[in-house]
């Protein structure tokens, strides 16, 4: 066999190059670059900032780094999931139930390994062992974003991510108030918030507010404030 430094050094690597090297057994083998790949993506040896399960669709006992829906099943869309049972032991039979349980209440997205593309995007409202020594919890998930659906026997990364939960906010400065006149404010927050006035001189001013419309219909996006007195102010919204 030929120096190593003789060879010709490859510049368009593709996924179904080979590496040749020895396997846990000792013997001298042809390692596919896509194989390598797949194992350090899906084993827990590089940190990806999550934990890696892999979704199953048989309604069976999980296993190390699996996950399934409630009775099992497959091809549900990200949208249309609600519940999830998922391994607290990572592939690597690493326990991984605290980081589980610091996700409570936070945004947690699934997304697939190898196609990031289709993932979903949820809060996670509460990770429940049914009986105290379970090796899985239940998931009560609220979804709020993603793609595609879950598919069989492929891997998943579980992780943090809160991206678009940020409260939103409104503000509506220099308005001059009338008194016993609504005046009608258009926020487009799609929840009734609370309102807080301000007048030029940074006084809190308490109005009357109705979370109607200009018609007087009920809404999530507008809302009227009618005041006993005239001045000029500011409507924060949050």
């Amino acid at each position: 066999m030929a120096r190593i430094s003789s060879y010709v050094n490859d510049e368009s690597v593709q996924a179904t190059d080979k590496l040749l090297g020895s396997n846990a057994g000792g013997e001298t083998k042809n390692f596919r670059v896509e194989d390598i790949t797949t194992f350090l993506n899906t084993s827990g040896t590089l940190n990806l900032n999550g934990v890696v399960e892999q979704f199953i669709i048989n309604d069976i006992a999980l296993t190390n780094g699996k996950f399934k829906l409630p009775s099992g099943g497959n091809g549900i869309a990200f949208s249309s999931v609600t519940s999830l049972k998922v391994s607290l032991n990572s592939l690597s039979n690493i326990n991984v139930s605290n980081f589980f349980n610091h996700l409570v209440t936070q945004g947690l997205k699934i997304s697939r390994v190898d196609n990031i593309d289709e993932f979903g995007q949820y809060i996670l409202s509460s990770v429940n062992v049914a009986t105290v020594g379970d090796t899985y919890a239940t998931f009560t998930l609220t979804y709020l974003n993603g793609n595609s659906t879950l598919r069989e026997d492929k891997f998943y990364l579980f992780n943090l991510d809160n991206t678009g939960r940020t409260d939103k906010n409104f503000l509506q400065s220099g308005i001059n108030f009338t008194a016993g006149t609504p005046v009608t404010i258009t926020h487009n927050l799609t929840k009734f918030p609370s309102v807080t006035t301000v007048d030029s001189a940074g006084s809190h001013i308490v109005g009357d507010i109705q979370h109607v419309d200009s018609n007087g219909n009920p809404s999530n996006n507008h809302f009227t404030i009618t005041f006993k007195a005239s001045f000029q102010g500011s409507v924060y919204v949050n």
